[in-house]
């Protein structure tokens, strides 16, 4: 059988990449394939309004080289490859597929969009919803009991307000009442100096404590962190983080932040985590001291490969 040809968009964001990589690993399980990548900057106003313009005037920039062949499937993710995408969709065919909601003129030009449920965007016959986005994590069993990871967002200022000195007494008191387990905590990009120097000292104080800076990690560091801890802490800003650890098969927590609107979607995405005791809540464990059981298998990268598959390419599922 023919492999499918693939084209992917990155913006360079490593969330968005994560999502798209992950649906690609997951249709590799499946299917043959090959994927030609494509970066795409994230454009300023004026390339913004010159991509908006040659989309709606369906212009097509550039020739197509005589040995490129034609695309199966477009896909990526993030508002800077839409329209890239969808001009890439005009000048080689093909199906396009992006793991989010794309902005609502753009919205029907897509073939599918995988959109997680917190988004609250209305049902549509390319629309397939998501328990949270998909990723390249693999659920595993292998997680050593003994083993604890934190993982410590940052600033965001639209969704909420970043308090060092709550994130880190929590930790602190995390580690005071599990003192035979061994942790490792981990920053974000999004982490402020004075948090890291706080997390630091708090590792340098402890034997049985590592934390290590975003900037210091290698590629693959945190998804090797997930396989080997079976306990995960995740600061609910980092929400995306909490869907990898879940995925992982990691019993997973979550260290709560100071929301900016009671009801935005990173806060809707912790709820119906709550609510259905895929997690547990820092409040809840301070009480009895017990986490949520190791959740169910979530392969959401899983489910849209293979609702790609179903949809356009149903003889290569297995």
């Amino acid at each position: 059988m023919k492999p499918l040809a693939i084209i992917a968009f990155f913006d360079g964001r490593p969330g968005h990449e994560k999502q798209t990589r992950g649906v690609l690993a997951a249709l590799a399980r499946l299917t043959s394939l090959t994927v030609a990548e494509r970066r795409v900057d994230r454009p300023g106003a004026v390339t913004t309004a010159g991509r908006w313009l040659g989309y709606l005037a369906g212009t097509v920039v550039g020739r197509r080289p005589e040995q490129a062949p034609a695309a199966d499937l477009i896909i990526g993710t993030g508002t800077s490859t839409h329209i890239p995408m969808l001009l890439a969709k005009k000048r080689w065919g093909g199906r396009a597929v992006t793991c989010m909601t794309p902005n609502r003129p753009l919205a029907r030009a897509f073939d599918l969009c995988f959109v997680p449920r917190h988004d609250r965007t209305r049902p549509a016959a390319n629309i397939v919803f998501t328990t949270g986005p998909p990723n390249p994590l693999v659920y595993g069993t292998g997680h050593d009991p003994n083993q604890g990871l934190v993982l410590v967002g940052g600033v965001d200022p639209k969704s909420h307000v970043w308090h060092t000195d709550d994130v880190v007494d929590r930790i602190a008191c995390m580690i005071e009442k599990e003192p035979d387990r061994h942790w490792t905590l981990a920053s974000s990009p999004r982490t402020p100096e004075e948090t890291e120097a706080r997390l630091d000292r708090l590792a340098r104080d402890r034997p049985t404590v590592s934390f290590f800076r975003a900037a210091d990690t290698l590629p693959g560091w945190i998804e090797k962190a997930y396989g080997q801890s079976a306990v995960v802490w995740v600061t609910a800003d980092s929400i995306s983080m909490v869907y990898e650890a879940l995925s992982a098969g990691c019993r997973v927590g979550i260290l709560p932040v100071a929301w900016k609107r009671r009801r935005g979607k990173f806060q809707r995405s912790e709820n119906y985590l709550l609510e259905n005791r895929l997690v547990t809540s820092y409040e809840t464990w301070l009480e009895n001291g017990r986490m949520a059981d190791r959740p169910p298998r979530l392969d959401e990268a899983g489910r849209c490969a293979e609702e790609i598959l179903r949809r356009w390419w149903p003889d290569r599922l297995p």
